[in-house]
């Protein structure tokens, strides 16, 4: 945290203590955004898991790619409320816009018709390590006023029925240095549940959604695992 209180008086160009020091009249780097992990919008693919990997972490053999997208996707779905939505559908171009420089979400499930496990896991990166943050935060925002609340998801085309699901905040135990917002997703009428983080690492922001017939809560584990392959590249 001390690291990026520094960096944005660098960036407010305020010279005071604990910002850093003076050379030649040019304010320094401070060390700890320096040795932060950044990642170039090229190696993006090397840090997504395989389906190996992922499926060491939720339990699960069969799985297999489904698809990976370039660019984030509105959904085919209407919402209400409306502002929950990227709560449900990862990636949301309306909270994304266009500020990442790089972007890949690959889709992962088992191959039979019911999978018992599906999986998005995104990752984008941004200009600084302050924009990537920006983005969290807004996620942050939305999951504050959407907490404890119904969300229902009704396709915009063919005879879907809407899904219905509450929406619960919930800690990302497993790397508190993260600055990320965790929510879980239970269904009405199912046992199916949807774990979901989104968190930063350096530049780079990681978003999983991992769902199951059981509240495995797998999501954290998977983004968690995501920034280990970030910082092993620096």
């Amino acid at each position: 945290m001390q690291g990026r209180m520094v960096a944005v008086c660098l960036a407010l160009l305020f010279v005071v203590t604990g910002c850093g020091k003076v050379v030649s009249g040019v304010a320094a780097p401070d060390p700890a955004v320096v040795k932060m992990a950044r990642l170039s919008a090229d190696r993006i693919p090397d840090v997504l898991l395989s389906t190996d990997d992922a499926g060491k972490i939720v339990a699960s053999t069969a799985l297999v790619q489904k698809f990976e997208n370039t660019v984030p996707t509105t959904p085919n779905l209407t919402y209400q409320p409306a502002e929950c939505g990227p709560m449900e559908y990862t990636a949301d171009l309306d909270v994304y816009a266009d500020k990442w420089t790089g972007f890949r979400l690959r889709s992962l499930r088992e191959a039979d018709d019911s999978p018992q496990h599906t999986i998005y896991e995104t990752v984008s990166t941004y200009k600084n390590f302050l924009v990537a943050e920006a983005l969290v935060n807004q996620y942050k925002a939305v999951l504050s006023g959407c907490n404890g609340k119904q969300l229902t998801a009704t396709p915009k085309t063919g005879n879907g029925a809407p899904s219905v699901m509450r929406i619960t905040a919930i800690p990302h135990n497993t790397d508190p240095s993260a600055v990320s917002a965790d929510w879980t997703l239970t269904f009405t009428g199912s046992t199916r549940v949807c774990s979901d983080t989104i968190r930063t690492q350096g530049n780079a922001v990681i978003e999983v959604s991992s769902c199951a017939y059981a509240d495995a809560r797998t999501s954290a584990p998977i983004a968690d695992r995501i920034a280990a392959k970030i910082r092993q590249l620096n």
